[in-house]
């Protein structure tokens, strides 16, 4: 029978945000987590783990970038039965091959296999410092401590700075999908090896750096410059009387107060045949809109969204909406409904107080434009405005955005609305949507 926690260990990497590592990179920082659990003298084709693991290692070490800091932990090495026996036997620093092989060489397998507990010091350890984070976790075993790897991968994925773990089954059998929930909670892929060789390629893979993201562009992208809107297209309760497309522009007008989500609003535009990708993406619509006059008293409550859109319990949408109090603030809001819950980042970007001109920034939406975007990034979501060579204030930014909202899961097309949450009228011309990856 199959012994659970035989053997494992783990890579971190660490890279700028943004930037692609490399193998000659100083900005990378790498732990290796070395199991020693007592099951680690088990053999393969006459051999033991023990030994097929420091080899395996020291072949990666051979190969690795003198640019990149590399640390080492260890666990169940000194104790039997005690899943708290994880040791930092190096901080990441420089890379010194023949200090890391006599570390490893000093440990001697004997305890538990707590994966779970040793990804989660790993992480603490390597976030002191703000940027994503990836663990590679090599085991020949199962987790042994009681963790509950799928519930640590959700936690490692709602987590402001992200790590992505990677998951190598050496000669194990994941019946129940622990070791692949870790990976693909957390955005990851789980590999498999079963001897020495396979292992040795597997580690060799996961120590390259990624490839370099595909420049920003877009994917898809609509300028309506047609007379009819077309079968790419679906119109939520459709009334022909509040939209039209003329000068290549998908132009709208309030039918009825409301705004995306209300049950049985109408005029939600839907493209459906715009295919959202995997990974990072953005959905963006460059706008004008007439969203009405200062008044005194507060004026018109205008909306503009852009948004992956099921139903209304399920969305997940940015916002740009004039609030029509006294103050006649206007603000930009990052909206998520999953199950009919909703969550919410807002930003105030202007109203007729505290030094903004609403006149004047009111006819800059309508003769200059914006853009209004849903930017995803990891799980995270955020709403990007951005203004069309001109700012709401002087000397302020021509880009706002909300702090971001995490959510696990969206679903979805691409959708937009403009309307008013009042019995006022607001025109909107949209003249151009575009579904981005990855999102920039």
């Amino acid at each position: 029978m199959k012994k659970s926690g035989l053997f494992a260990f783990a890579l971190a990497f660490l890279t700028m945000p943004g930037i692609a590592a490399s193998q000659d990179a100083a900005t990378g920082r790498t732990m290796l987590i070395l199991d020693g659990s007592g099951s680690m003298w088990g053999q393969i084709d006459g051999r033991a783990k023990i030994e097929i693991a420091r080899r395996a290692i020291g072949d990666m070490l051979s190969d690795w970038p003198e640019s990149r800091d590399i640390g080492l932990m260890a666990y169940g090495h000194r104790r039997e039965g005690d899943c708290a026996d994880i040791e930092v036997l190096a901080d990441p620093a420089p890379l010194d091959r023949a200090r890391l092989r006599g570390l490893m060489q000093s440990v001697s397998p004997r305890g538990k296999t707590p994966i779970g507990a040793t990804v989660e010091a790993a992480s603490k350890t390597l976030a002191s410092e703000d940027v994503p984070a990836s663990v590679i976790v090599v085991t020949d075993g199962l987790e042994t401590c009681g963790a509950d790897l799928c519930a640590l991968g959700d936690d490692l994925a709602r987590r402001g700075t992200p790590l992505t773990a990677h998951v190598i089954g050496f000669d194990v059998e994941d019946a129940e999908g622990q070791l692949a929930c870790l990976a693909q909670a957390t955005g990851g892929q789980y590999l498999s090896a079963a001897n020495a060789e396979s292992l040795t390629d597997a580690l060799q893979e996961v120590s390259q750096p990624e490839p370099a993201p595909e420049p920003a562009g877009p994917l898809l992208v609509d300028d309506f410059d047609r007379a009819e809107l077309g079968s790419g297209w679906v119109v939520q309760n459709a009334d022909p009387s509040g939209f039209i497309l003329e000068d290549s522009a998908l132009m709208t007008m309030t039918v009825q107060d409301g705004y995306m989500g209300k049950p049985d609003q109408p005029n939600v535009f839907l493209w459906r045949e715009a295919e959202i990708p995997e990974g990072d993406w953005e959905i963006s619509a460059d706008f004008t809109a007439r969203m009405g006059e200062v008044q005194t008293l507060g004026g018109r409550r205008a909306i503009v969204q852009v948004g992956r859109y099921a139903d209304p319990q399920t969305y997940v949408v940015a916002e740009l909406y004039r609030q029509g109090n006294s103050n006649d603030d206007m603000w930009l809001k990052l909206l998520a409904v999953s199950g009919g819950t909703s969550t919410e980042a807002t930003l105030e970007i202007a109203g007729d107080v505290r030094g903004f001109d609403l006149g004047q920034i009111l006819r800059d939406f309508e003769e200059k434009g914006a853009t209004l975007s849903l930017v995803k990034t990891g799980r995270d979501y955020k709403a990007r405005l951005s203004l069309d060579g001109w700012t709401l204030q002087d000397g302020g930014p021509e880009v706002l955005e909300t702090d971001p909202v995490t959510v696990l899961r969206s679903k979805g097309t691409p959708a937009i609305f403009a309307g008013t949450m009042g019995p006022e009228q607001t025109l909107t011309w949209f003249d151009r949507v575009e579904v981005i990856g990855p999102a920039r």
